[in-house]
């Protein structure tokens, strides 16, 4: 998946919804960051403490300013890194970013493209 934005964002709000198998398969240890080049990321939001839904395919919304801080500076680049699950496998059902364009960044930021998850590395 490439995304390729003129202008970075603030992660205003975001979801993350549960898979509809089992809840073994949930992030229990994961992170929301964001970059301006694709190489390195800022943690914006982390969680450590099993799993997030007491249901199958429940949406949860985390808010800026609520439930993270409010960023100081826009990114062009947002991913969700999950580190460790609730058992073996890892599934979520959805994750959805939300922003604006209203924070400054280096105009020679590059554009490339990561999102995905990473198991067991921090």
């Amino acid at each position: 998946m490439t995304a390729e934005f003129d202008e970075p964002y603030a992660l205003t709000h975001f979801t993350v919804s549960s898979a509809n198998d089992v809840p073994e398969r949930d992030p229990s240890v994961w992170e929301v960051q964001g970059s301006n080049d694709g190489n390195e990321f800022t943690t914006i939001f982390a969680h450590d403490g099993g799993s997030l839904w007491p249901q199958r395919l429940q949406v949860v919304l985390f808010e800026a300013g609520e439930d993270y801080d409010v960023q100081k500076i826009g990114y062009r680049f947002f991913r969700h890194v999950t580190f460790e699950t609730v058992g073996a496998n890892f599934q979520i059902g959805e994750i959805e970013f939300f922003g604006d364009d209203s924070y400054p960044v280096d105009p020679k930021a590059k554009i490339t493209t990561t999102w995905g998850s990473i198991k067991n590395v921090r």
